[in-house]
């Protein structure tokens, strides 16, 4: 069944990311596709406030990843059936909160069993997402440059990535049906515990995807294209790997001081930015590339293993909805920082000087209020 989830949560991932490649041709000029890709980010926000919620309606996680994702379904093909942007913008608001649904739904109905292997299949979870979304830009990518040369298409590049967009929101639905069961609770619903979720995944997730957001935008000014795919890529190949390793250091060490120290040596790697161009060359450049990446995963997975604390599905669907919705809005504005920054500062300082101090303010934050070891809240108050 945890496969089953797993195959159904990359899927969902994909089903996003292909969208992305073909948006320009979707809705017209770049003002107008960072407005498209903002009602996504809005929307997911809006999802996670009320995760919560909306699984109490729905009775399970399941119902909830069902519901989510045939909704879903019917947004992604009316986004390609819309005729004007308006429309569109609002129907990507609507499917950016059911996805974020279906994602924490889905990593929910997994993350069962003891906190090791909570964390365990949480870490899993999140290698899955990363590659998921990687895999739907590059078929985003793929799609886009076959059907552009293609005049005779019934339909364009764009409203071809979205169709595939549906059939991947619609084969993870597949798989939810057919393979995925609900798991209850081990803790009966009037001793559920109902204390305030722990900030830490959010800031974390925020602090890690507002540093790749910033190099989304930076790298193309800083490097020739060829050498800007290659650094992103090696950073994300760093980062999935390090996930199920970091995995290993949150029990040893405890997800919080993973998290600093993770944090501190992202730190320490762009740092470099502020003083010399470490993308002039490619052997600096890759091995920065690896040394941000892993702790770009490392971050990740110390996020994930605190969202995934809880023996409660209501407690991880709330943390782990709360993680991506931040994780969301840090791409976001990293990528709004660097896009106005850039023009005023010179070189690579344009991603060291807004992501470096708001990577230490997210480990400080973490310090402060996560506790030294990843305790069941729930257990905690019902022992």
């Amino acid at each position: 069944m945890r496969i089953a989830s797993t195959a159904a949560l990359a899927l969902a991932a994909a089903s996003t990311g292909v969208i992305i490649p073909t948006a320009p041709a979707l809705v017209g000029d770049s003002s107008a596709v960072g407005l498209f890709n903002a009602a996504h980010v809005i929307g997911g926000v809006i999802g996670a406030a009320l995760g919560a919620r909306a699984l109490r309606r729905t009775g399970s996680a399941r119902s909830l990843a069902v519901a989510a994702l045939a909704t879903s379904v019917i947004l992604i093909l009316a986004i390609a059936l819309a005729s004007s942007f308006e429309l569109r913008i609002g129907l990507r608001l609507v499917d950016g909160g059911c996805h974020l649904l279906a994602i924490t739904a889905l990593i929910a109905t997994a993350t069962s069993g003891d906190a090791t292997a909570r964390a365990r299949r949480a870490i899993a979870m999140g290698v899955a997402i990363v590659l998921g979304i990687a895999g739907g830009l590059g078929l985003g990518g793929v799609i886009g440059h076959l059907r552009s040369r293609d005049a005779s298409a019934l339909f364009g590049h764009a409203e071809a990535a979205v169709i595939v967009a549906a059939v991947l929101s619609a084969a993870a639905l597949v798989i939810v049906l057919a393979r995925v069961a609900d798991e209850p609770s081990p803790i009966a619903a009037t001793k559920r515990a109902t204390v305030r979720g722990p900030i830490a995944p959010a800031v974390l997730a925020f602090g890690e995807r507002f540093v790749f957001g910033t190099l989304a935008v930076a790298m193309p000014f800083l490097a020739p294209a060829a050498r800007v795919g290659m650094v992103l890529g090696v950073f994300m190949v760093a980062s999935v790997i390090a996930l199920p390793v970091a995995r290993r250091y949150a029990l040893i060490w405890g997800p919080r001081r993973l998290a600093v120290r993770s944090a501190a040596v992202f730190v320490l790697g762009l740092a470099p930015c502020a003083f010399i161009d470490v993308f002039a060359s490619i052997g600096i450049a890759l091995a920065w590339a690896i040394v941000c990446g892993a702790a770009a995963g490392a971050l990740y997975a110390a996020a994930l293993v605190f969202a995934a604390r809880s023996s409660v599905v209501e407690e991880r669907v709330r943390d782990m909805a709360a993680l991506h919705a931040a994780g969301d809005a840090g791409h976001a504005v990293g990528a709004l920082c660097t896009g106005l920054l850039h023009h005023l500062l010179p070189g690579a300082l344009g991603v060291a000087l807004p992501a470096a101090p708001i990577l230490a303010i997210a480990a400080l934050a973490v310090w402060i209020t996560a506790p030294a070891t990843p305790t069941d809240p729930a257990r905690r108050q019902v022992g």
